[in-house]
């Protein structure tokens, strides 16, 4: 005698199946890439990266970062990167500066809204800039 099982019950296992997989693959840690420098610390989080989204079963993602992988490694040094990341670190010293003028600007008219809203984006430019200086340290 044969036994039918409905369509559904195909449909759960795959779904069971599929979420144990991916639970799998979420358990593997990344790769730590503290102790990397430079292009290596580079490569190591595009790495992870592509693992990720491996994990998270996004395609587009994983192609995306396997391009950049590849082009990375054609094209990065380390005396490369610690220019992008000194100009980086350029551009957000300057941008603190820009939003203390702001700040000091808004202070001399006196309204507390447009202080709060200056105080808001200097906090955001100088967080950025200590993001940077720790960039420049990888």
């Amino acid at each position: 005698m044969h036994v039918r099982l409905p369509v559904r019950f195909p449909l759960a296992l795959a779904a069971v199946l599929a979420a144990a997989s991916l639970s799998a693959a979420a358990a593997e840690s990344p790769r730590d890439c503290s102790a990397l420098r430079g292009c290596e610390a580079k490569f190591c989080h595009i790495e992870n990266d592509i693992a990720a989204a491996q994990a998270q079963g996004n395609s587009r993602r994983e192609a995306g970062l396997r391009r950049a992988l590849s082009e990375a490694r054609g094209s990065c040094t380390d005396a490369s990167l610690r220019a992008e990341r000194q100009d980086a670190l350029a551009e957000r010293r300057a941008e603190v500066t820009e939003r203390e003028e702001e700040l000091a600007e808004a202070r001399r008219d006196g309204r507390q809204d447009k202080i709060d809203k200056a105080l808001r984006k200097l906090k955001e430019a100088q967080d950025d800039l200590k993001e940077a200086q720790a960039d420049l340290l990888r």
